[in-house]
């Protein structure tokens, strides 16, 4: 007699967003002239204490992140943390998504720090990482997460030009191959 099991499901993929220099780029004069509108924000940073400032948000980011909404869950990752669902998705016309809680970005060691409590939160789901920072080690760790058969996309935004519709695509295109 033999034994027949159910094939796994593959876990549902993830798309990880960053804000700062994928949303928000870097450079303000840059942003204008690519169709990002000011946003004045006066409230909390992400540890607490008192920001007023501009965030430059793009009106097609939003319509672009409902597509990848689609095909994968969005998570924020970033340490905006519950202010990116609260403050910049409905700015964009998002629904509220979950975020991780990230308490120290940037890279360390070669790694961008975030990502091992993105991976923490993820556990076997795929995810494709929009972020504008990654380390000298992290597509090592990617490759990994890969080889042990969690596939990994660590996607590279460009800070200065923000999220751009090839970026989308390329993700588009890794979650179409799982």
């Amino acid at each position: 007699m033999t034994s027949t099991r159910p094939l796994a499901q593959p876990a549902s993929p993830i798309v990880a967003i960053d804000v700062d220099g994928l949303l928000n780029p870097a450079d303000p004069a840059h942003a204008e002239t690519l169709g990002y509108r000011p946003h004045h924000y006066d409230g909390p940073d992400p540890d607490g204490r008192r920001f007023t400032g501009t965030v430059w948000l793009h009106p097609d980011h939003g319509p672009w992140l409902r597509e990848l909404a689609e095909h994968a869950q969005p998570v924020w990752c970033t340490r905006w943390n519950h202010l990116a669902a609260a403050w910049i998705a409905p700015r964009l016309g998002l629904p509220t998504w979950p975020h991780i809680p990230i308490h120290a970005g940037g890279v360390r060691f070669g790694h961008q720090s975030k990502l091992a409590d993105l991976y923490a939160w993820a556990t076997r789901r795929p995810p494709a990482v929009l972020d504008d920072e990654f380390g000298g080690k992290d597509p090592t760790a990617a490759g990994q997460r890969t080889a042990s058969d969690t596939p990994t996309l660590l996607h590279p935004v460009d800070p200065y030009d923000g999220l751009r519709r090839a970026d989308v695509d390329a993700v588009l295109t890794w979650l179409g191959q799982l």
